[in-house]
């Protein structure tokens, strides 16, 4: 494939100037020439050139908004269950690798917009699409190159292995969230504005990583305790061993106070309430989602996935598991993990049916790309669902993270074993073991996916960025 440039006229004048491939019909380039706030912004378009484009020659950018320091980008005719990568390069003249990723976006639709930051200099820019949908061969594949480098966001490992213990100690407390021991954390998840909210349990507190890095005590005292029901600032709530996360995108936290039974939430001013108290109490907790209206709440409860409204308070929508792990929603059902059945769960909203999905309740480890619904999944703890459907999963015991895509094929994404935790500030798909044993998943806004090393006290994070074209 050859890429072949027109100058029309000098670019300092801000005119237009044309560009297109030669070559494999296919792979057509779109252009715009943007000027916003002194600086000139080519917006261009392409496509990977190992894979099919998305709709013949019709992928297309439609248009460019800038805003403030921001831009929002649209696109039409890409793939339906696919990737999107913001590519930008300072020259146009520097060959493939001068191309450097900036921002990916999931597409579930043939039309989608993304926003991205502005430069500070003049930048070429373009658009590359990839198929992630199970009807290619590529896809996992894709997949897997459309996720960047690992990081540990938060935990030292420092004498975090026992249960039962509270490493937190005051000096933590503003610093970087790599330097702090945490406390056998049990979710980490994300709001809008990059956040990461922690649960630590055995520090009794809810533990906020901010995006320079440092980390700060937004609920709990460090303290055993069950602090007031009525609104209290955060910090002088003392909770009991809290094992259960929600993040609403404004940065609403809801806790499951486990040891005290109780679901808490924590407004955006730092005010923490009792949203209800389960009489019955909490049962090992883990699993928590609440909607954004508060008018309905899912948790789980040891056996018990239990749910909650403000008019009829608490009741079982299901009481048939071993010992439940963690919960997510999936259309209108609920999917849940049974950690010490080895197994993952559709469970119907409406009736509180249940149906297998993934595990035959053995205790060995994953075979790559074989069946989901035959294989092992040892102390299944974590789900979570990205926007193109499929399902990661986190093993506590088989330490491995793992995908699952819509056909039911499941494929080792980060191997791991017992407390091994390695391949810090590498691409994440390196050969080696990385992952202690697992918690939790969640994926942030930007797609990042945030995994807990409870064992040994971490919160890791791949980034939603590829690495090379």
């Amino acid at each position: 494939m050859q890429l072949l440039y027109t100058r029309d006229e000098n670019i300092s004048t801000g005119s237009e100037e044309s560009f297109h491939f030669a070559g494999k019909a296919g792979y057509d380039m779109f252009r715009a020439l943007m000027k916003f706030a002194g600086r000139l912004i080519w917006i261009l378009l392409t496509a990977l050139p190992l894979l099919a484009c998305a709709d013949g020659t019709n992928f297309q950018i439609r248009a460019w908004q800038p805003s403030g320091t921001n831009s929002l980008i649209a696109w039409t005719n890409t793939f339906t269950s696919g990737v999107c990568t913001l590519e930008s390069a300072a020259t146009l003249n520097g060959g493939p690798t001068a191309w450097v990723p900036q921002q990916n976006y999931f597409t579930t639709n043939s039309a989608g917009t993304g926003t991205f930051s502005l430069p500070a200099s003049n930048n070429f820019f373009r658009l590359l699409a990839v198929d992630i949908s199970s009807n290619t061969p590529l896809a996992y594949t894709n997949l897997v190159q459309s996720y960047g480098v690992l990081h540990t966001i938060a935990g030292s490992g420092t004498d975090a292995g026992v249960d039962g213990v509270n490493y937190w100690q005051s000096s933590f407390e503003g610093g970087y969230a790599t330097n702090a021991a945490l406390s056998r954390p049990h979710f980490a998840m994300a709001d809008n504005a990059g956040n990461v909210f922690i649960v630590d349990k055995n520090s009794d507190a809810v533990l906020e990583v901010t995006p320079d890095g440092r980390i700060h005590t937004v609920a709990g005292t460090h303290a055993v305790g069950n602090g007031p029901d009525v609104p209290v600032e955060g910090t002088n709530v003392a909770m009991n061993l809290p094992n259960g996360l929600w993040v609403r995108g404004d940065g609403t936290v809801y806790v499951m106070d486990t040891g005290n039974g109780k679901i808490r939430r924590l407004s955006t001013n730092g005010v923490m309430t009792t949203l209800f108290t389960d009489s019955s109490g909490i049962s090992g907790g883990r699993g928590l989602w609440v909607r954004d209206d508060e008018g309905l709440v899912y948790y789980a409860s040891g056996t018990k996935l239990r749910q909650w409204t403000p008019s009829a308070g608490t009741s079982s929508l299901n009481k048939s598991f071993s010992d439940l792990g963690n919960i997510i929603i999936s259309g209108t059902n609920i999917v849940a993990t049974d950690r010490s059945d080895n197994t993952v769960w559709l469970v119907t909203t409406n009736n509180g049916t249940r149906t297998l999905m993934f595990g035959n309740g053995g205790t060995g480890l994953v075979v790559d790309n074989s069946l989901a619904a035959t294989n092992c999944l040892y102390g299944v703890r974590g789900v979570w669902q990205p926007p193109t459907g499929g399902y990661f999963l986190a093993d506590d015991y088989g330490a491995q993270f793992l995908f699952v895509d819509t056909k039911g094929i499941i494929h080792i994404f980060v191997n791991g074993l017992n407390d091994d935790h390695s391949g810090d500030g590498q691409w994440f798909d390196t050969p080696g073991y990385k992952f202690g044993q697992l918690r939790s998943v969640s994926m942030d806004r930007l797609g990042n996916l945030l995994i807990v090393e409870n064992d040994i006290g971490y919160v890791r994070r791949i980034d939603f960025q590829r690495l090379k074209p």
